[in-house]
Parts: structure tokens; sequence; C-alpha cells
């Protein structure tokens, strides 16, 4: 068993699908705080389901919930007294696909989707396999690279992402790319959007 999916199995034994990835999300960006959609978005799930977590975190006093105007705010709580030991475990436990997904969650706002692609979707990566990543967006490729870089390091491998303006992407699919219809018949890994907003791109 490599190192990533023993990682992800403590994480699932650890907190359960849905609440490792809201922790994973608001420890790995604990001076940001964000509004339930946001979330959403980068955490993916029903909202009901994510909702719970977030409540149940908050009653449990290990995120903070911020009342600023009609909007509310969630945020790690740093006065916790188990705030950084429990931020340790997270990060020792986070897959690759939620270091991405916390590496891109700044950018959400202007990314449509994102989603890991290739052997580690699979789950047939290997120690040294590259992470190769599409992002549509109309993000310039530069933010995407700075936004992944620390996550590189994390993980210690070379991540590769691919960058497409959503009208270009929309075009490549009408032509029938072989190369991104390819990606598209295999495995992903959604880091923001999901099937939905995939499919939505393409109409």
């Amino acid at each position: 068993m490599d190192k990533n999916t023993l990682n992800n199995k403590l994480s699932e034994i650890l907190f359960g699908k849905t609440r490792q990835a809201v922790l994973s999300l608001l420890y790995g960006h604990a001076d940001e705080y964000f509004y339930l959609r946001q979330i959403l978005r980068v955490v993916g799930g029903g909202m009901g389901a994510v909702q719970r977590q977030i409540n149940a975190l908050v009653d449990a006093g290990l995120v903070t919930r911020i009342h600023k105007g009609k909007q509310i705010y969630y945020q790690a709580n740093a006065q916790s007294p188990i705030y950084g030991e429990l931020k340790s475990i997270i990060i020792k436990t986070a897959g690759i696909g939620d270091i991405l997904k916390i590496a891109l969650a700044s950018l959400a706002p202007q990314i449509d989707c994102a989603f890991i692609y290739g052997s580690v979707a699979r789950g047939a990566e290997k120690a040294d396999s590259d992470v190769d990543v599409i992002v549509v967006g109309d993000i310039p490729f530069s933010d995407v690279v700075s936004a992944l870089s620390p996550a590189q390091n994390t993980i210690g491998r070379e991540i590769n992402p691919t960058v497409y303006p959503p009208d270009e992407f929309r075009a490549k699919l009408l032509k029938k790319n072989h190369f991104i219809n390819t990606i598209l018949a295999g495995e992903k890994i959604y880091l923001i959007g999901d099937d939905h907003e995939l499919k939505r791109l393409a109409a």
C-alpha cells in the first residue's frame, strides 16, 4: 500500500470523507474564511451533508462562525486547544486530491472546473508519478502554477497543469479533440466542480 492510499484510509477512519474535506479546506487555509457555497464548490457533496458537518465542527469549537452583514463565513478556530495538533494530523493524512483542492481553493471563483486525470486518478501511480491536472477557467496559467507550487513541494511530485479558457475547452469538445475526449472518458478526481459542471461546460 503506497503512502497516499494509506493516508486516504487513515483520514477516512479518523474523520469520515465529508468532514475530512471540510477540515482540509479550513485548516489548510487557516487564516482565511469561507461562506457555505465556497466550501461546497471545493469540497463537493450535498449541501445538507456539508452543512451538518460544519455545524458539528462549530459545536465542537474546531470551526468558528463569522457574521459579516447578511453573509455567514466559517474559519478554522485557532483558539481551539487542539488547533495545532489537529492541523498537523490533517496535513499528514491528506491525500493528493485534498492537498490540491486546498492549493486551488483561493482561485475557485475564477475556475469552472478542475480535476486530476491519468495514473493518479486511476489509482495506478508509482511513487515518482507526475500529477496531471486539467483546469478550465478564465485564469492565467502562471496563477495556477503559483498556487500549485506549495502543493508540489508537499507531495514531493511534479504537478503538470493544463489550463483552458472555457470557450477553448468547449471548442475542443465540439471538434472531438482526441486528447480531451480520452481524458473525459477516463477516471477523474475533481478538485473544483463535478460531473454536472463538466457537462454544463460541454453544452
